[in-house]
């Protein structure tokens, strides 16, 4: 894995010589795994890839870094958490880095993408992501969150009979009245888990 990331890495890095600008950072491309060692995923939150605009992606999937607009994604996730559970402030912020430290995996399917372009990099990383999943599927006792038909697609990467897969629309303004609100994810989240998560941030 190690070859071809260094390859990935030549990719981008002849991109952004050619004046492309990418996002995420080069230095938070690999951050999810930073925070979240696979031998401590107990979730794992699959996004589609990285937000637009400078300083906003962080390499989490649905953050963004202190300071910026929570966008209206976030929005939705922080009010359906409100719903579920009482104890849950809405933050100012959107940065997750604490749900990290607390075992959620927040990996985009997408680790890169080309400012002005949409899914630009997904086959550049498709294989990573795969890979990524297969992993943490061995490792077993791990929830699986898939929103939107995207994210969706990877679920056959995943045992069943060792994991937990839990799907609903996107946290999109365009889809929440889909299937995302009233979805209770967080909640079944922490019924299932022996040591629950503080949404919290």
């Amino acid at each position: 894995m190690a070859d071809e990331l260094d390859e990935i890495v030549t990719i981008l890095k002849r991109e952004m010589d050619n004046g492309v600008i990418i996002f995420s950072a080069l230095n938070d491309v690999l951050r999810a795994f930073y925070e979240t060692p696979l031998s401590d995923v107990r979730v794992v939150m699959l996004g589609q890839e990285p937000y637009k605009g400078i300083g906003k992606a962080n390499g989490l999937s649905f953050s963004v870094n202190k300071g910026c607009p929570v966008p209206p994604s976030l929005i939705n996730i922080f009010k359906e958490i409100s719903d579920e559970i009482r104890s849950f402030n809405i933050p100012p912020h959107g940065d997750h880095t604490k749900w990290c430290k607390q075992g959620v995996l927040l990996l985009n399917s997408t680790l890169t993408t080309e400012n002005g372009s949409n899914r630009s990099h997904d086959a550049l990383w498709q294989w990573f992501t795969k890979t990524c999943i297969r992993l943490c599927s061995t490792k077993g006792g791990v929830i699986f969150i898939l929103w939107r038909k995207t994210a969706s697609t990877f679920d056959k990467e995943i045992d069943t009979l060792k994991n937990i897969i839990l799907k609903a629309a996107h946290p999109s303004p365009f889809s929440t009245n889909k299937g995302f609100f009233g979805c209770n994810h967080f909640t079944i989240i922490n019924d299932l888990l022996d040591t629950s998560i503080d949404w919290n941030l």
